[in-house]
């Protein structure tokens, strides 16, 4: 039988069996903390146990009194790059506790989609980012079995593609193979490396909010967009927004696809808060995916003030162009809300009547850079419109309404008079009415004809055709006032 020896032990944590053993539990006795539902899976860091190793401990110490036949983890591959998902089909893996068997029989299963997994033992040789779960596993398990060693297997799986499509599709083919047995899932990635500590904690924190929202809305792809634009703002200072983005890609998919609705943050840190060295640091979540059976909504929650905020960012933008032509670019914020993606209008109004409105149907920047990026073309590129002169801008009141995710409804009958927006889409040609505009009318039909023909360009009654996709959302919409 194939034996995958330790590549960790020296390196990462103690080749010492017992002062592994002490280390662990250590971290592990991070004080009593319950989840809210069942547990799908967890996130767990993989750093050099003196760096990340407490934060190892609040996910693992979750685990606690749960028992799994086999723990699934997903890995980040430092040492060569996989197509899919990298597996070994069978054997040991060892660490100074013992050996842990690898789960054959559902390793085959999956390798029976060759597209999404295969089986390549190499990519496994040197790498870390599996292995260093290990003891802390072994240390649970024996814990729960009296101090005799308990009776578990792991799956490996490496992933390192920027493929998202694909990340998604292997997540849901694993979620397919767990279903009914008695597994659990456990992300191994570290966050942004080699910012400055501040830049580091702004960037984890936001994209560790933004995992949340994905968990809430069933959108793995709401993550891996949040943390390429969170790499984009911080292009010149740190090399990654997470060293594991495929693998927490992969993993969410799975979590979603067995019933986890929500994730939640159970600790974070970076190197530089160990060693004192805040130069270029590396950053260290510990999470929970988990199945609450709460309907919570994924939708940016803002506050009154930070509403005001952006009111008074937009006028801002707008004011800046009109005296300088451009738009200054804004880092990222201490506000988490304002990096997260979101999809927003700005509608700008003059004595009441309409003066401007531009948005996106779908998420494309972070909040921030969407509402100024909007009010600017609000103001100077509606078509529909006169660019705003200079002089008009006291008289000018904006409001800005952010998108809840856009739902696919198969009848018209779901949409919701005075609630819902409304993104229709034929062919080449597509067009939305924002809840606002009911105001404008006294029916559903009528609100539907005039968004076809007068918006979309189609016939008024395209609404009642099978070929016209119905999109319907909500909207958290605010103005400024006198």
């Amino acid at each position: 039988m194939e034996i995958r020896k330790s590549a960790a032990a020296r390196k990462f944590y103690d080749a010492d069996p017992e002062k592994l053993k002490q280390t662990v539990l250590k971290y592990l006795d991070c004080g009593p903390a319950e989840t809210d539902g069942e547990i799908i899976g967890i996130l767990a860091p993989h750093a050099g146990y003196a760096y990340s190793g407490a934060m190892a401990g609040r996910a693992f110490s979750r685990l606690e009194g749960i028992k799994a036949d086999t723990f699934v983890i997903i890995g980040t591959g430092h040492t060569m790059s996989v197509k899919g998902g990298a597996l070994i089909a069978g054997g040991l893996f060892e660490t100074p506790l013992g050996r842990v068997a690898v789960d054959d029989r559902l390793a085959a299963e999956l390798l029976k989609t060759p597209s999404l997994f295969e089986n390549l033992p190499e990519a496994h040789e040197a790498e870390h980012s599996i292995e260093v779960q290990l003891p802390f596993l072994q240390v649970l398990s024996a814990k729960q079995a009296g101090g005799k060693g308990g009776d578990f297997k792991i799956l490996p799986i490496l992933f390192n593609t920027d493929n998202t499509g694909a990340l998604i599709k292997a997540g849901k083919a694993l979620a397919g193979r767990l279903k009914g047995r008695k597994a659990v899932i456990c992300v191994s990635s570290d966050l942004s490396h080699y910012p400055p500590g501040d830049i580091a904690s702004v960037s984890d924190k936001s994209i560790m909010l933004s995992l949340q929202s994905a968990l809430r809305n069933a959108d793995p792809g709401y993550f891996d967009l949040a943390c390429r634009l969170a790499l984009e703002k911080n292009r010149s200072k740190m090399g990654t927004a997470a060293c594991g983005q495929a693998a927490i890609i992969a993993g969410a998919a799975a979590a979603i696809e067995l019933g986890a609705d929500d994730f939640e943050l159970a600790g974070y840190a970076h190197s530089g808060m160990v060693s004192g060295d805040e130069g270029n640091v590396v950053g260290y979540a510990a999470g929970v995916f988990a199945k609450t059976g709460k309907k919570r909504s994924g939708a940016i929650t803002l506050t009154a003030e930070i509403k005001l905020e952006l009111l008074a960012q937009a006028r801002k933008n707008i004011e800046d162009y009109a005296k300088n032509g451009r738009i200054t670019p804004l880092p990222m914020s201490q506000r988490l809300e304002f990096n997260q993606p979101a999809a927003v209008f700005v509608t700008l109004t003059e004595n009441g009547r309409l003066r401007g409105c531009i948005g996106s149907m779908e998420p494309g920047a972070a909040l921030a850079d969407a509402v100024g990026a909007y009010a600017v073309s609000a103001a100077f590129n509606d078509p529909r419109f006169s660019p705003v002169k200079r002089n008009e801008l006291p008289k000018i009141k904006i409001e800005i309404s952010i998108l809840s995710p856009l739902k696919r409804i198969a009848s018209y009958a779901e949409v919701e008079p005075r609630r819902h927006g409304v993104y229709v889409v034929r062919g080449a040609k597509s067009g939305t009415y924002l809840p606002q505009v009911w105001e404008h009318f006294n029916t559903r039909e009528e609100f539907l004809s005039s968004l076809c023909l007068e918006k979309a360009g189609l016939d008024a009654n395209a609404w009642k055709e099978k070929s016209t996709a119905l999109y319907i959302y909500t909207v958290d919409s605010f103005e400024e006032r006198p």
